[in-house]
């Protein structure tokens, strides 16, 4: 992965000609600023300085990169000056969450967004992961923060971390410190959510490589209300343990240890690429730093 040391540095030696040169303006020395050349054309697909010489001349596909890493730097510097200049210019950003996001560290994510960029409005829109990427890529929405998305040309992903989730059921129903195959569960009604949810479509692919067609129960998207069926004995349902560990410790609802496990789902800030896309990465990082789905044992 290039850094901004890397860019810097093949930026000043693109330049004014030489490593030393390069090394002084940026107040490093010129053994370190070697490091960050070797390091930037070991990831490059072909040099991107002529072999020999006492002046680093670019290639062809080094003149190329120069003008993209001009444009990148410009970038930087303008979030920089964003990020700190008193007369930051207002503005909003329409960014889309889906239920577990919200009901867990998003406003964390908000409060850090607030102390950074205050002039920053952050406008949120609660919904189902695959009608809000949809307004992304439609430009409806600046960013969204979205469970295992595709990746597509378009569309810039930055993962955050992952969300453990757990087959739930009611207390009782099963030994608690037992590992249970999915042909157990099946003996169960499985209560699912709508097949948008990312959730139904990985549990699908458990079921499938079981070889298992268990009894299926729409129970809807909000899920506290499936947490409400299991509770009252309609069947299990896999959800995000974060959410119920309150219900656990008060012993309204089970978890069950099964083979395999349930899975885990990564989440992601999305948003379009483009030229300006720089506030969206430096969103994004915040998020990263925002993003913890509680840590639970199983």
């Amino acid at each position: 992965m290039l850094t901004v040391k890397q860019l810097q540095t093949f930026f000043w030696v693109a330049r004014l000609g030489t490593v030393r040169k390069a090394a002084d303006k940026l107040h490093v020395t010129q053994s370190a600023a070697t490091k960050r050349l070797q390091e930037l054309d070991a990831v490059s697909s072909t040099p991107l300085f002529e072999s020999g010489g006492r002046k680093n001349m670019l290639t062809q596909k080094g003149k190329e990169f120069l003008t993209d890493c001009e444009r990148l730097l410009d970038l930087l510097d303008e979030l920089e000056r964003l990020k700190h200049s008193s007369e930051q210019p207002a503005r909003t950003l329409q960014f889309g969450v889906t239920e577990l996001t919200a009901m867990t560290w998003f406003p964390a994510f908000v409060k850090r967004m607030r102390a950074l960029f205050p002039t920053i409005t952050i406008s949120p829109e609660i919904g189902m992961s695959s009608d809000l990427r949809a307004k992304v890529e439609e430009g409806r929405l600046d960013l969204a923060i979205l469970p295992d998305p595709a990746e597509t040309s378009n569309l810039a992903r930055v993962h955050l971390g992952d969300a453990r989730f757990g087959w739930f059921s009611p207390p009782g129903d099963f030994e608690v410190g037992t590992d249970y195959p999915l042909h157990e569960l099946a003996r169960r009604p499985v209560i699912e959510q709508t097949a948008k949810s990312i959730i139904n479509t990985l549990c699908a692919r458990l079921w499938e490589e079981a070889g298992v067609d268990p009894n299926r129960i729409y129970g809807g998207n909000n899920v506290s209300a499936l947490a409400g069926l299991i509770s009252a004995g309609v069947g299990i349902s896999c959800l995000p343990i974060a959410l119920f560990t309150r219900e656990l410790a008060d012993g309204q609802l089970q978890l069950v240890r099964t083979i395999p496990p349930a899975p885990a789902v990564g989440y992601y800030c999305c948003f379009l690429k483009h030229p300006h896309a720089a506030l969206g990465y430096a969103v994004a990082d915040i998020a990263r730093q925002s993003c913890t789905f509680g840590e639970v044992k199983v």
